[in-house]
């Protein structure tokens, strides 16, 4: 079995345990993930299965949450699962504070990811140190945020619709945006509705899926974006055996599917009128 399922995860697990719980039910060999949630996360996990597991650094990284934030208090994990840290009292008219804040962080911003995360330090991961006692520090790092769109706002919560690249921290976003008003934040709620031109209403909770096979995205279908070539029986042998070929794409450099019989076949990368061969699939 080979190609992407889409996973409507639910409250609690993490994802490794949604790809685990999969790989026993169905047996699966290879199975990865494109993409972590929070176990307090909730929504779309693109799972990965057997040949699929290869094509992860090509699929789509555009990403859309639907996020709560809880305004007046601040967790030492910037979410619901932490421990309070800090309390401030929340400013009136949170609603118009948050439309004028929003604009500081759309575009390519600077965060810092929460120290209870899973980027590692030195091969450890950060939440690790944290859990132990240990000072951490996260290094700021670059990431970009397409649109934020305020959906509902009460006395001390918000409801956000945010578009952004991958890597981006919904928690840190949370945590800056409680600071910018003049309060503190954490992340009391989120839901990932799309990556890529893939949505939460083509998922799947892992109890109703019976036949994992019919479940799969072909892996033809999960690369969209970007081009894909056919090749000939000539071709396709030139390329399984790591050799170029000709490129006939509109393109002068990037990355193509090359598929034969409408199956993957190879990641390629379009170099002066060639194609080499990146990736086998």
């Amino acid at each position: 079995m080979d190609g992407i399922l889409l996973v409507n995860k639910e409250k609690g697990p993490t994802s490794f345990g949604v790809i685990e719980q999969i790989k026993r039910r169905f047996k699966v060999e290879k199975i990865g993930h494109s993409g972590t949630l929070d176990p307090l996360a909730t929504g779309l996990l693109m799972v990965l299965v057997g040949r699929a597991t290869k094509i992860n650094e090509y699929l789509p990284d555009n990403k859309v949450y639907e996020m709560e934030i809880t305004f007046g208090k601040s967790t030492n994990t910037d979410d619901a699962e932490g421990e309070v840290i800090k309390e401030s009292a929340v400013p009136d008219g949170i609603e118009e504070l948050v439309k004028t804040a929003l604009p500081f962080f759309t575009g390519d911003i600077t965060q810092i990811p929460p120290k209870f995360s899973a980027i590692k330090k030195d091969g450890v991961k950060l939440y690790e140190l944290a859990r132990a006692g240990k000072e951490v520090n996260p290094e700021p790092r670059q990431v970009k945020i397409d649109s934020i769109e305020l959906i509902s706002s009460g006395q001390d919560k918000v409801n956000l619709r945010v578009a952004c690249g991958s890597g981006t921290y919904m928690r840190s976003l949370a945590r800056d945006l409680g600071e910018k008003i003049g309060s503190c934040a954490f992340l009391s709620g989120l839901v990932r509705t799309k990556i890529g031109e893939f949505s939460i209403t083509q998922s799947h909770k892992i109890g109703e899926i019976e036949d994992l096979n019919n479940a799969l995205i072909p892996i033809t279908s999960a690369l969209i974006n970007i081009p894909s070539l056919a090749l000939n029986q000539e071709n396709y042998g030139r390329i399984k055996n790591g050799m170029t070929i000709d490129s006939t794409l509109p393109y002068k450099s990037g990355y193509c599917l090359l598929t034969y019989e409408n199956q993957a076949a190879a990641i390629g990368q379009i170099k002066y009128g060639k194609i080499y061969v990146k990736r086998g699939i």
